[in-house]
């Protein structure tokens, strides 16, 4: 048999079908791991050669040829259909439905299909007979009668679509997120077995191979339903579950402004079902969002109340922009935190801070008014009683010195009584901050006792070096050494430095008083500069006490605090960006 072609424009369609089908294969081969990637591809390839089937009967001269190729085309329909229904099994439940012994049963009819197709001739059950119609197409086309079995082969593969269908719908039932690639699916296979059907049953004659042009559009909605959406994608698979079981409420706008979508927490947290949230403006559902006058930056906060069920609850918002491949806003994240337990523990470890900073100052108090205060006391009764009795025994010469003695013991009391209350009043009890708290008890030494001091802050020195329960041990300790230099030292002037590095701040208070001899004064039990209390209030912000000092040399005391958390890594940040700069 003498084999002839001709050029016929009837064949491109075919051609471009083929290409598809092999940019597909190709596609899908380097996705093998996407469940039914694997299944398609092979769907692909079978048609891929089907369709070099349809372009060699259409560019064939005499009918044998023709015919030759109808049955090619024929043997390879039931492969990469039987090919499609194993992708659909395998895209629907991965790993579960498309077993290997149900893959050796769907391969069983498609090879028994070559031996009925060979042996045709000998029984004719396949086709009856080839009819030759010249009009159809500039070389003619071949239609074919088919027979008893070759409708049965049909019916198989309309069964097969109708196994597609049944499983499609499963799909579409069970999973929300499947529902719209599955329309895809099936859009392209009602389709492509439409089309089918009409062209077998002889219902439209047509020069084209539009059963052709459909299977490439019919693969092509299988592929964009398989890829398009990323639904086996591990990594797009964990942010959805992440989602789904975050516990902080999120937020998708548009670019308007609108909900597009919410996870489970935040439907929780507005009380409301997400098909009532959706499309409505983010202000509606949540009011205190910015206005949409003020400029948001990606990363902004802020604290609000919601009580949807009567119940007032904090949140912290974080509002992030997302931005497309050009850069340009299309659209918002918002994360909504339940802040509410947090607010309350801050709320409840400030009031145990209070209530232990309290206590320990009621403490060191009583031992100061122990310490002098009651010793002074306790001296005065003794010379109170002394004195009654010699009173009463008639011996009165000695008295008036030891009046005079009591009067000015009495005066000291009152005065270290004047001064501590001083030091206690000396800093605001509102909005504290440790340097006007500092400068206040400056100006009032130099007010009340003609104390000459100098306070030397570097530039850049930000208020908040330290927390509020540091700075108020540091204030003490500070104020402690004033009153010796004044009291004990007889200092005209003290001078008060500070300094930042190596992650503390180092604080001196210098006086130019008469000094005293360190060692003498630590191994007596009881000392007038109130040393053990200084280092009590150091070791309670975990920071260092040094004193420097000689008789008629002055005194030098050195204060080495820990920074406040965070403002090292602030201080290394302002450091770097400055080098830049530069």
């Amino acid at each position: 048999m003498k084999w002839t072609y001709v050029y016929t424009p009837q064949i491109w369609p075919s051609i471009f079908t083929t290409l598809l089908l092999i940019a597909l294969a190709v596609f899908s081969g380097r996705r093998r791991s996407v469940p039914g990637a694997a299944q398609f591809m092979i769907a692909c390839l079978f048609a891929a050669l089907w369709a070099v089937g349809s372009v060699m009967e259409f560019a064939a001269v005499d009918v044998p040829t023709k015919i030759f190729w109808i049955k090619v085309q024929a043997g390879l329909q039931l492969p990469y259909a039987t090919a499609i229904t194993c992708f659909f099994l395998e895209y629907a439940w991965p790993g579960r439905w498309l077993t290997r012994r149900l893959q050796a049963l769907l391969a069983i009819v498609p090879l028994l299909v070559p031996g009925l197709i060979l042996t045709d001739g000998l029984h004719h059950l396949v086709w009856r007979s080839f009819a030759f119609e010249p009009s159809l197409g500039s070389n003619g086309s071949v239609i074919p009668h088919v027979g008893p079995a070759g409708w049965l082969l049909i019916a198989y593969g309309f069964g097969l679509g109708v196994v597609n269908i049944i499983v499609s719908a499963w799909l579409f039932a069970r999973s929300p997120q499947h529902r719209l690639p599955v329309a895809i699916m099936l859009t392209g296979l009602v389709t492509g077995h439409a089309v089918y059907l009409l062209e077998k049953t002889h219902t439209i004659l047509s020069s084209l191979p539009l059963d052709v042009l459909v299977m490439g559009f019919t693969y092509l909605m299988y592929a964009l339903a398989l890829f398009g959406f990323r639904l086996f994608d591990p990594v797009a698979l964990a942010r959805l579950t992440l989602m789904e079981q975050l516990s902080d409420g999120m937020l998708v706008l548009d670019p308007r402004g609108r909900v597009v979508s919410l996870n489970p927490a935040a439907e929780k947290i507005f009380g409301l079902p997400a098909s009532q949230v959706q499309g409505r403006p983010v202000r509606e559902v949540l009011p205190a969002y910015p206005d949409e006058l003020q400029p948001i930056r990606s990363g902004t906060e802020l604290e609000f109340d919601l009580s949807p069920d009567g119940n007032s609850r904090s949140y912290r918002l974080v509002i992030s922009l997302l931005n497309d491949w050009r850069g340009q806003e299309a659209g918002r994240l918002l994360l909504l935190r339940d802040v509410t337990e947090q607010k309350r523990a801050q709320t409840q470890l400030l009031e145990q801070q209070q209530v232990v900073a309290t206590l320990q100052e009621r403490e060191r108090l009583a031992r100061e008014l122990h310490d002098n205060l009651g010793q002074v006391l306790g001296y005065v009764s003794m010379q109170a009683q002394a004195i009654r009795k010699r009173v009463r025994d008639g011996d009165l010469t000695p008295i008036e010195p030891q009046l005079t003695q009591l009067a000015q013991v009495a005066q000291e009391a009152h005065k270290e009584i004047r001064d501590s209350i001083f030091g206690l009043k000396s800093s605001p009890a509102e909005q504290w901050s440790f340097f006007a708290a500092l400068r206040q008890h400056l100006a009032a030494c130099q007010e009340h006792y003609g104390l000459r001091t100098e306070l030397e802050i570097p530039k850049g020195l930000r208020e908040d070096l330290f927390s509020p329960e540091v700075g108020v041990q540091v204030l003490r300790v500070i104020q402690e050494s004033l009153s010796n230099a004044r009291k004990h030292g007889h200092a005209g002037c003290v001078k008060i430095s500070f300094e930042e590095k190596d992650h503390s701040a180092w604080i001196g208070v210098a006086d130019d008083g008469c000094g005293f001899d360190l060692e003498d004064l630590e191994n007596q039990l009881e000392g007038h500069y109130g040393l053990a209390f200084m280092r009590e209030r150091m070791a309670q912000v975990e920071g260092r006490l040094v004193i420097h000092t000689k008789p008629g040399a002055g005194t030098q005391v050195i204060l080495q605090v820990p920074l406040r958390e965070g403002r090292h890594g602030e201080r290394e940040t302002r450091r770097r960006a400055d080098t830049e700069k530069r």
